[in-house]
């Protein structure tokens, strides 16, 4: 069934009515669109892969729109495929009150609530993306605002207008995906990320699928050393508080790789079967409940794009892998005996405590 396309008259504007469940979009998941920091973040995003180019650049003053500001984005989504399963006309330019999106994404009411949504909107407004999906092989990149035609008032709320390479993707059914209300209640921008590459690939298939961590970090966009993202890596394995899947760490090769198997945990249906990019029979797979030694690993700190200067900052956390040299070989930890696995899992611990 071919896509309304009702929405591209230009002279009238979709008034949310009422609550929505957020959606997501195929393409945008899995591939570098926002920042996963918090930190205002300057410096662009270029991501090349099977021929598909992703440029995205910030704005001089705020930076980058985050994945929490894209929080935005889905809810907006969710609103116009509801609409459209009801059968009514929607259209790219939108009006709504922020008290409904406050309400469907579980912020709380009040002057924080009001201040984040505004920084969100400058943030989507001042981002700028390029890129090559969804457009013929001899056609230019499509440019576009995340968002722009803002306007805020007490009597009319908020208005805003959508690109046309957006509205495109949620007015096709098979591009959208739901979500799972808990992925709101993530605190870290990788593991938002994380979620959503798993919703996309791994679906409810039983074998899951398995990304190599270097691509991994390559496809994030993120500024962080992929030294220190193993170790993030390491960190969302052993905590597994992302809804719907289990994470594993599986060794083959000079990097390791991410096994992400779904759950019964998601609230939300799975999609088709898929194929791995890695293959399945690696000899060591690396769980949460495994009983490993822990090390003390001190991170480099992280660019920071801000003209503010920042001092090194040293990480304590939880590795469950090592290096040997500076990135050389990958090798499975042989397991911990009975109890000693804990005590330094809660010696650790103890030395997380503050450090975020």
């Amino acid at each position: 069934m071919a896509p309304d396309e009702s929405w591209r008259e230009p002279d009238r504007r979709f008034v949310v009515s009422g609550p929505a469940r957020p959606r997501d979009q195929r393409d945008l998941m899995g591939r570098p669109f926002f920042a996963l920091a918090r930190r205002p973040r300057f410096q662009p995003v270029r991501y090349r892969s099977r021929q598909i180019d992703v440029i995205v650049r910030a704005s001089a003053d705020e930076g980058m729109a985050t994945i929490w500001d894209a929080d935005v984005l889905l809810w907006l989504a969710g609103q116009i495929v509801e609409a459209l399963n009801h059968g009514r006309w929607v259209s790219r330019h939108v009006r709504f009150t922020p008290w409904q999106l406050f309400h469907d994404l579980g912020w709380a009411d009040g002057a924080h609530q009001y201040r984040r949504l505004r920084g969100a909107l400058v943030r989507l407004e001042g981002t700028w993306v390029a890129t090559s999906l969804r457009t013929p092989s001899d056609w230019p990149a499509q440019s576009f605002a995340w968002i722009s035609d803002v306007g805020i008032s007490r009597t009319e709320g908020v208005s805003l207008t959508l690109p046309i390479w957006f509205m495109e993707g949620v007015c096709d059914c098979s591009r959208i995906l739901t979500l799972d209300p808990a992925y709101f209640r993530l605190a870290g921008g990788l593991e938002r990320w994380l979620y959503r590459l798993a919703r996309r690939h791994a679906g409810r298939q039983k074998t899951g699928w398995t990304f190599d961590v270097a691509d991994l970090h390559t496809r994030s966009g993120s500024l962080t050393p992929l030294r220190n993202f193993m170790i993030d890596i390491g960190t969302i394995v052993r905590r597994q508080n992302i809804p719907g899947y289990d994470f594993l760490l599986v060794s083959g090769g000079k990097l390791p790789g991410l096994r992400i198997v779904p759950t019964g945990r998601s609230t939300v249906p799975g999609e088709n079967h898929v194929d791995h990019t890695v293959a399945s029979d690696a000899e060591h797979t690396v769980g949460a409940g495994a009983e490993l030694p822990l090390l003390q690993v001190r991170k480099t700190a992280e660019p920071f794009d801000s003209k503010a200067e920042i001092s090194p900052v040293t990480y304590i956390t939880n590795i469950i892998t090592y290096y040997v040299g500076d990135f050389g070989l990958f090798a499975p930890l042989p397991a911990a005996r009975s109890g000693h696995g804990k005590k330094a899992r809660e010696a650790v611990a103890d030395r997380l405590v503050g450090v975020r």
